[in-house]
């Protein structure tokens, strides 16, 4: 009993220790199973409405992005620019957003894309220009259909079997870009609906067409004279701080801003020293007679040039002055430089003369290097059709393994011998020998190829040059000066103030930059997206680690935080007396106008110390006036204002003006209702689509954590 009273006295207790261990026990069986919460709300780009944009989801469409931006560069011969990875990132994220923000407006409308309506607008009888544009001959202009059906019976019914895997990495590539264009179809159809439904939503009345009309009717052309607020000292006007207060309150909605970092920073160039030019200019020298005097230069360049070696002919015309100069009086084998241009330090040697063709245009039907005897039958088949006279073009649609080329027939474009020597220098050889119209075989390293000869231009002096050449780059020695400078530098000015300070004395030169989540660039610095990154990430007053990005290193300070909202009194104090002295000094100006007498435009313009100009053509509708720029006072005075009368004082952007209208000229045609009907549902349908995202985006739940990861 004695015990059981003591149980009774500690049921508190007892309550409280099991109710912590219950919660132990529910707390470590969370964190043992993964940590599947914290992981689920670690694990998002951002939300929109609910919907999470994982990071998972974000990647892969940044790196289909990011391949189809480096094919297409590809295809010029070029590479991504620097910088791009942060262009790519913002441009998926925008479209994701979009994308949801769409999805539930249209579903809440209940706006489909039907199976039956894809289908038409890929196969059947209502294909899109993408589509179209894909399978028409570029030479007839004609879009061929049953290429596409055949194409997708190929793609989405075609097996890896017996395929090299050259043959079927292009088959998954082509499956995959049908898929994701069937998705922008979708996509695309659905936001056409959308936008359709909403400009149709908004029908003008009579009186919005009537009004429209009657804004641009009547132009007027007048004189006037103009005193601009410059012309008034700003110590003579006085602003109180109840003014500010009042103004302040009165715009307050113009004040709202997105959460900013101010960010202090400097960028030091990384470039070579003087001692990296002579290292590089003593190494060039140092090869001179291995280059001159090697039979294997290719060998010899490939381990000791920046350019590589190209082995093929070309056109004297088209060599920059340096080698031009030097072939036209070299012999073969003869050396010249090294010579300084552009920070590098380069060498020519002349390895032999032609004459010939600069460029050819050339047609292919290309064939895996396989040796299957089904494929090997089909090649002999089509190379005999071709030879004989058969449409090549056709032949190259539907059996070339180019399914780049083979859309537009085998063609190929404009060749010269360098473009052409990635395809090896039996590829060369073959096309640069062959007359036009000529039709032939030859293998690559790439496949074997039925190659047909449209085009040659004609003969021309060409020569094969070898180049050495070295750039002069920062050493490693100068690349750790610059860095430990740096480093020394912000070690020693470590506060927001002495950072800013004492900079000048060490040749650096600060800058000051408000930004936000969605920037970018910093400055020059295009790409500084993992600086954005740190500021939004740090607390106020830390320094950041130095940042290498286009050949800078950049560091900075965090100098202050603002929080999203409405901007302070004394952040837009500048703003707010500009705007209040314009106004005063708009005052003064009238008043002394007044006092003066004036009543002519000459007297006025003499009193105001200025001269009569002349403006052309204004209407209501004027945007910017020529000469004189935004002013909407005039727009909306000139037309009105009766004829040989002055008009005015009147209190501008800019200044004060006063205007005579010596002549109007009003559109003798009566209204044509559908055509100003049209009109402004154009007008009304523009500003709809360049606003309607970002009011659906203004009144969304959006979370943005993009700052975490990118």
């Amino acid at each position: 009993m004695a015990t059981l009273e003591k149980i009774r006295g500690k049921a508190g207790l007892l309550v409280t220790v099991i109710g912590v261990a219950l919660l132990a026990f529910i707390v470590g069986d969370l964190l043992n199973s993964g940590h599947t919460f914290f992981r689920m709300n670690q694990d998002k780009v951002a939300v929109v409405n609910g919907k999470r944009i994982t990071v998972e989801e974000f990647q892969n469409r940044v790196n289909q992005r990011t391949e189809e931006m480096q094919n297409m560069y590809k295809r010029y011969g070029m590479s991504l620019p620097e910088g791009a990875a942060a262009s790519i990132n913002k441009e998926v994220f925008d479209q994701m957003i979009n994308e949801l923000l769409l999805q539930d407006e249209t579903a809440k409308l209940g706006i489909t894309v039907s199976k039956q309506e894809l289908a038409d607008l890929l196969q059947g009888d209502n294909i899109v220009p993408e589509v179209k544009q894909l399978f028409t001959d570029p030479n007839t202009g004609v879009f061929d259909k049953q290429f596409l059906l055949s194409f997708l019976n190929m793609i989405l019914n075609g097996t890896n079997a017996n395929m090299s895997e050259e043959e079927a990495r292009q088959l998954e590539q082509q499956r995959q870009m049908w898929i994701n264009l069937e998705k922008n179809v979708k996509q695309q159809r659905l936001v056409q609906k959308f936008y359709t439904l909403m400009s149709k939503s908004v029908v003008p009345n009579k009186l919005d067409i009537e009004a429209a009309y009657e804004d641009g009717k009547t132009s007027a052309d007048f004189i006037y004279a103009m005193q601009p607020y410059s012309s008034i000292a700003d110590s003579t006007v006085k602003i109180s701080d109840s003014e500010l207060k009042e103004l302040y309150n009165k715009e307050k909605e113009n004040f709202k801003r997105e959460e900013q970092r101010v960010v202090k920073y400097f960028t030091v160039d990384i470039v070579p020293s003087k001692a990296d030019f002579k290292a590089t200019e003593d190494r060039i020298n140092s090869l001179k007679a291995n280059f001159a005097s090697t039979k294997d230069v290719a060998g010899m360049l490939s381990f000791n040039t920046d350019v590589p070696y190209v082995d093929a002919y070309v056109s004297e015309r088209s060599m920059d002055a340096d080698m031009k100069n030097f072939v036209t009086k070299a012999q073969i084998n003869d050396v010249e430089g090294p010579i300084f241009d552009n920070n590098s330090y380069k060498m020519y040697r002349l390895m032999g003369r032609t004459v010939g063709p600069d460029s050819v245009k050339v047609r292919h039907i290309m064939f895996p290097l396989q040796n299957d005897p089904q494929i090997t039958a089909r090649y002999d088949s089509v190379y005999k059709v071709a030879k004989n006279g058969g449409d090549f073009a056709a032949l190259a649609r539907q059996f070339s393994g180019d399914r780049n080329s083979a859309s537009n027939g085998g063609d190929m474009g404009w060749m010269t011998e360098v473009s052409a020597s990635q395809l090896g220098q039996k590829f060369v050889s073959a096309i640069f020998s062959a007359a036009k119209g000529s039709v032939f075989t030859v293998e690559s390293p790439y496949g074997k190829h039925i190659v047909e000869v449209t085009e040659r231009t004609a003969n021309v002096p060409k020569a094969k040059v070898a180049q050495l050449v070295l750039t002069v780059r920062p050493s490693s020695e100068t690349y750790s000066n610059l860095y430990n400078g740096i480093s020394q530098y912000i070690a020693t000015n470590n506060k927001v103030d002495s950072f800013e300070k004492n900079a000048s004395e060490k040749g650096y030169n600060i800058s000051t930059a408000d930004l936000t989540r969605d920037d970018i660039g910093l400055g020059s610095v295009r790409d500084a997206r993992k600086v954005i990154k740190w500021a939004f990430n740090a607390k106020k007053g830390d320094i950041s680690e130095i940042f290498n990005t286009e050949n800078k290193f950049l560091v900075g300070v965090l100098a202050n935080i603002v929080k999203e909202g409405y901007a302070s009194p004394k952040d837009v104090e500048n703003q707010l007396k500009m705007q209040l002295m314009a106004d005063k000094k708009a005052d003064i100006i009238m008043n002394a106008l007044k006092e003066k007498g004036a009543s002519s435009i000459d007297s006025y313009a003499q009193a105001m110390s200025s001269k009569v100009d002349t403006a052309k053509f204004v209407s209501f509708n004027t945007n910017a006036i020529t000469g004189i720029g935004f002013e909407p006072i005039l727009t909306a005075t000139a037309p009105y204002a009766p004829e040989n009368k002055v008009d005015g004082p009147l209190k501008g952007n800019n200044g004060v003006y006063v205007i005579s209208v010596y002549n109007k000229t009003t559109n003798p045609q009566p209204m044509n209702n559908d055509a100003e009907k049209q009109k402004y549902i154009q007008l009304v349908n523009s500003a709809m689509s360049n606003q309607l995202i970002e009011v659906m985006k203004n009144k969304a739940d959006i979370e943005d954590n993009r700052i975490k990861f990118f």
